[in-house]
């Protein structure tokens, strides 16, 4: 009966919750990122394409738009994937936020695939969402790092991220798989309807197969971070800005930053500086620029130079040295976007743990913050 898998889990829970010898859980998720990718990847990703034994292609006969309710991190992972649904699958994608859409009397048409995103699968507001949308008659879709949550129960279908428990209240390990998870998706539904070509498709796997080593912790990379970190602990706060994908990622590096080291770090579309946020550039202003070679380089270039300009601090993160830079973090992987997404994203874990740390900070308890947000 359902009591046994309960003190089962809790067991297994307890035994594999040990630290292994790193300071922190969070610390530990950073480093186990590459090998959970695998399993996450494990038949499902194959060189001929995608394959999710938990859909079936019916599911998406008649669906002409993707609406993606989540809260948190995992609402970064959901805007981050609005790109790839959009340019990969062709499909019109929106995302709010779980807490936003229950109260604004949303519109919901029957055609929509409705996604709610959740490491817990207990998120109160992101429930609520789905179960607005179910009520509204729209196909359901979760992804869930925990089998048989509320979340994944109340859904039509569930895809289940594999991240393995993640016991530090700050998301490192499931933000990564749900990324994972939803550009699996793109190209599961992009091969469904055809919307690019077998080459295209050929190389996105391609990239998707040199995830696991682009999460990879080099110990050279983790030391240069544990050095530079005790230049930003003190400041007027943190701007984080990428354009694209890397926007969202901005707003996670961010997220991480404030919920560990209670420093104030904001995440910025790099092209909105001028619109405003710039006027507060000086050299007590950090900001982390996240500079992809293959997605709009030269433009993210300009932003900030214009930053450097106004006497910002700059901590540049690129696989192209960046002349400006006060401090430089070179990344290796150039050749696809997603794999600069994934190295980019460890640098910006290892920057907050790093400043954390530092600060004396329980990192895997932050004060204020519980790991599921079961309120409203």
């Amino acid at each position: 009966g359902e009591k046994k898998i309960t003190k089962q889990t809790l067991s297994t829970n307890k035994t594999s919750a040990q630290k292994d010898g790193y300071r922190f859980f969070m610390e530990k998720e950073i480093y186990e990122q590459s090998s959970v990718m695998s399993d996450t990847m494990m038949g499902r990703v194959y060189e001929e394409g995608i394959s999710f034994d938990e859909l079936d292609e019916r599911f998406f006969d008649g669906i002409e738009s993707i609406k993606i309710c989540a809260c948190g991190t995992s609402y970064h992972s959901a805007l981050a994937s609005s790109y790839l649904f959009e340019r990969i699958s062709k499909i019109p994608t929106q995302v709010e936020i779980a807490s936003e859409f229950r109260y604004k009397e949303p519109l919901l048409n029957p055609k929509t695939l409705f996604v709610t995103i959740s490491q817990s699968g207990e998120t109160a507001d992101t429930l609520e969402a789905l179960k607005i949308a179910s009520r509204a008659g729209l196909k359901t879709l979760s992804i869930c790092n925990v089998d048989n949550s509320s979340i994944v129960r109340e859904s039509n279908k569930a895809i289940l991220t594999r991240a393995g428990i993640e016991k530090g209240v700050a998301s490192t390990k499931a933000f990564a798989t749900q990324t994972m998870v939803l550009w699996m998706l793109s190209l599961y539904i992009a091969q469904l309807r055809e919307s690019v070509s077998s080459e295209f498709l050929a190389n996105e796997i391609k990239a998707m197969l040199h995830t696991p080593a682009s999460l990879l912790v080099s110990d050279s990379l983790h030391a240069k971070i544990h050095r530079m970190s005790k230049k930003y602990l003190h400041g007027h706060g943190f701007f984080f800005i990428g354009r694209d994908i890397f926007f969202p990622l901005a707003l996670e590096g961010a997220l991480k930053l404030k919920e560990i080291s209670y420093l104030h770090a904001e995440g910025y579309p790099a092209g909105e500086m001028k619109h405003g946020p710039i006027a507060l550039a000086d050299s007590q202003l950090f900001t982390v620029a996240l500079m992809p070679k293959t997605l709009h380089y030269e433009k993210i270039k300009s932003n900030v130079e214009e930053l450097s300009a106004r006497d910002s601090t700059i901590l540049a993160i690129s696989p192209l040295e960046f002349e400006l830079a006060d401090d430089f973090i070179k990344t290796s992987h150039d050749t696809h976007p997603m794999l600069e997404f994934f190295e980019m994203m460890v640098v910006t874990q290892l920057l907050a743990l790093e400043i954390s740390v530092r600060l004396g900070n329980d990192v895997d308890m932050p004060r204020n913050l519980a790991k599921s947000v079961t309120v409203e």
